[in-house]
C-alpha cells in the first residue's frame, strides 16, 4: 500500500492499514516476526515514531505483541470490522471529485 503524505487519514493509520493487510493477506504470518521499526519506516517512507504509533495500537488491538529484545510478533488476526477505513476515504474522495467536476460542467453550461 502506497502511503499518501497528503491524504486524509494520517500516516500512522495508512502504515496500520498496510501492515493489516500484509497479515490477511499471509505476507506476516500468525506467530511470526514483522520487520523492525526501522526497516518499515524506509518500507514507508515515514519516521520510525510513525511506524512505532501505529504498532502500538495494533498491540492495543491484539493482534501484535512486543518480546523486549526479540522483536514484534503477529499474535491474532486483526478483527474484520468496517473495512479499511483508508480504502473508504478514497472512495469518498474519488466521489467528491466527480461531484465537483460534474457541477462544474453544469455550471460551465448554463454559463455558455
Amino acid at each position: 500500500m502506497a502511503i499518501d503524505p497528503n491524504g486524509a487519514v494520517s500516516l500512522s493509520a495508512q502504515v496500520k492499514g498496510d501492515i493489516v493487510e500484509r497479515i490477511r493477506s499471509g505476507e506476516y504470518a500468525l506467530g511470526e516476526k514483522i520487520p523492525s521499526l526501522r526497516s518499515l519506516a524506509a518500507q514507508h517512507g515515514v519516521a520510525e515514531l510513525t511506524v512505532h504509533a501505529a504498532v502500538k495500537e495494533l498491540q492495543y488491538e491484539g493482534v501484535l505483541e512486543s518480546a523486549s529484545g526479540r522483536g514484534t510478533f503477529v499474535r491474532a488476526a486483526p478483527a474484520t470490522g468496517g473495512g479499511d477505513l483508508a480504502s473508504a476515504v478514497e472512495g469518498l474522495r474519488r466521489e467528491v471529485a466527480e461531484l465537483r467536476d460534474r457541477v462544474s460542467a453544469i455550471e460551465g453550461g448554463d454559463s455558455a
